[in-house]
């Protein structure tokens, strides 16, 4: 009997995953025709040259040699998909359905990422339905953006139940996803090294400095292929990607704005290779890397020169990061961002009022990780790798001012929900 009804709610379980993946697969629909493809955009371009030569380079309209401007896993996923479809319209055609399918994922995952975090599904239910019904999320096919959370959802589920079994299975196998997080966006790192922290703090990781170093040693052979590259290319070592100095150059200068739909008319025209040829020749006389350093000099000679100017740009892009305006993102976006951050803190409170010890990981994401993206311009994007943890906290204020205004609709609802118990 007992096992009756374990498979019973399962099916209900994966019930609701499957309806909750239809519905977020479908909610993006509205944004499909907004989409572009092709020129313009450096990971196309990269893909393109990838297809054409088999180089990572010329991420500009002018040859500008090799590039590690990119993380380089989504341009090679973007290579992949145009040797398969070769026309146009196909690759745009999949291109778009894989997207389709991410947002669809983002849905479905909330809950059980809901029950491994707080016992309980409903909570991620109801972020579920808040990413259902508002558009919280972009449609951004040029952009790796929405597989990152996908990614780092799934890296939660599976290290939790790999690490804890021990083995070093379980610790080569972490470090080989975080690796791979990592080449699709270097910035999943933190996401990815306080989980780890959290679940030893939890002992919830057979825990040995065996274990650590098999982690590193996975990790860093799955970073070497593309660091042995670049070295090979540039003769200089760095994390992943050449970028920074670029991003702070179109950011802090004597046209720029806070956000990147009043910066691109002003700072990304004047500045970015992208929109200035005279950028672009920049890049292609000195090297990408050469160029990256002498921004960066640039960059931070403008910073200490202008401490008022470069402060409000900070402050600006911190306001825009938590509650971007109807200006500089579309209006329902803005709004609905504004509330997934309001109540997501709200959430964020409760958990600790309660002592529920996820809220230690959920704060330290919260406050680490957009540390880096309040010095460059805001875009949408940057937000979407961490906006699961502000949904799931969404979810937790919801479903606590449910319970508490409607106590006994609430628990009847808590009895028909499967709970798996992850933690347990």
């Amino acid at each position: 009997m007992t096992l009756e009804r374990n498979r019973r709610w399962v099916s209900k379980d994966r019930l609701t995953d499957v309806a909750l993946f239809l519905a977020g697969f479908l909610s993006v629909a509205s944004q499909v025709h907004n989409a572009r493809f092709g020129a313009g955009f450096e990971t196309f371009t990269v893909a393109h040259n990838l297809v054409q030569h088999g180089q990572y380079a010329n991420p500009f309209p002018i040859a500008t040699g090799p590039s590690a401007l990119l993380p380089p896993l989504y341009p090679l996923f973007l290579a992949l998909l145009m040797r398969i479809f070769e026309q146009a319209a196909d690759f745009a055609t999949v291109l778009t359905l894989c997207h389709m399918v991410a947002h669809g994922l983002h849905a479905a995952l909330l809950p059980r990422l809901s029950e491994l975090f707080f016992r309980d599904r409903l909570p991620g239910i109801c972020a579920a339905f808040v990413v259902i019904l508002f558009p919280v999320l972009y449609f951004f096919p040029h952009s790796e953006s929405i597989f990152c959370p996908i990614g780092l959802m799934l890296f939660c589920l599976a290290t939790d139940r790999r690490l804890a079994r021990g083995g070093a299975g379980g610790a080569v196998f972490t470090g080989l996803f975080a690796g791979l997080l990592v080449l699709l966006n270097p910035a999943c790192i933190i996401v990815c090294v306080l989980w780890l922290a959290y679940l030893m703090w939890r002992n919830r990781v057979a825990y040995t400095r065996r274990s650590a170093a098999l982690i590193a040693v996975a990790f860093l052979a799955t970073l070497a292929p593309w660091t042995w590259r670049n070295y090979q290319q540039f003769r200089s070592v760095f994390f992943v990607r050449d970028n920074l100095g670029l991003e702070l150059y179109i950011s802090n200068n004597d046209l720029a704005q806070p956000d990147i739909v009043r910066n691109f008319p002003t700072g990304v025209r004047a500045f970015h290779p992208g929109s200035s040829r005279a950028e672009a020749l920049a890049v292609r006389e000195l090297g990408e890397v050469e160029y990256a350093h002498e921004r960066l000099g640039m960059a931070l000679g403008w910073i200490r020169n202008h401490p008022r100017r470069f402060l409000a740009l900070t402050l600006a892009r911190m306001g825009l990061y938590w509650f971007p305006d109807a200006e500089g993102f579309t209006p329902v976006h803005g709004f609905a961002v504004a509330f997934i951050s309001l109540a997501g803190f709200a959430g964020l409170y409760l958990m600790a009022r309660r002592k529920v010890p996820v809220a230690a990981f959920l704060a330290a994401v919260l406050a680490l990780f957009p540390l880096l993206y309040y010095f460059v311009q805001v875009d949408a994007r940057y937000r979407t790798p961490i906006l699961w943890l502000s949904l799931l906290s969404t979810g937790y204020a919801i479903s606590a001012a449910v319970a508490a205004l409607f106590p006994e609709p609430a628990a009847r609802l808590q009895t028909t929900i499967p709970q798996l118990h992850l933690l347990e």
